[in-house]
């Protein structure tokens, strides 16, 4: 699978930014490089929920199998 990388400083991490456009009143989600902060695309702000609902269950994913790979160590 490929990684994605910022085309301006290549980091390969990205952050979700609230943006409010010049002249406008209604927010945007903006997907930006978390290194240097170059934008790479905007999201539809009813997305915003949805994406941190999902952030949500794959920190719990990330529990669970933390605590299966602990207890596979415990046995072997």
């Amino acid at each position: 699978m490929a990684i994605s990388t910022c085309a301006k400083c290549n980091g390969h991490h990205f952050e979700l930014a609230l943006l409010t456009p010049v002249g406008e009143t209604r927010k945007l989600t903006l997907v930006q490089c978390s290194a240097c902060g170059m934008a790479v695309g905007v999201l539809d702000p009813s997305i915003g929920p949805q994406i941190e609902a999902l952030k949500g269950q794959v920190a719990a994913i990330d529990q669970k199998l933390a605590r299966i790979a602990g207890a596979l160590q415990e046995m072997g």
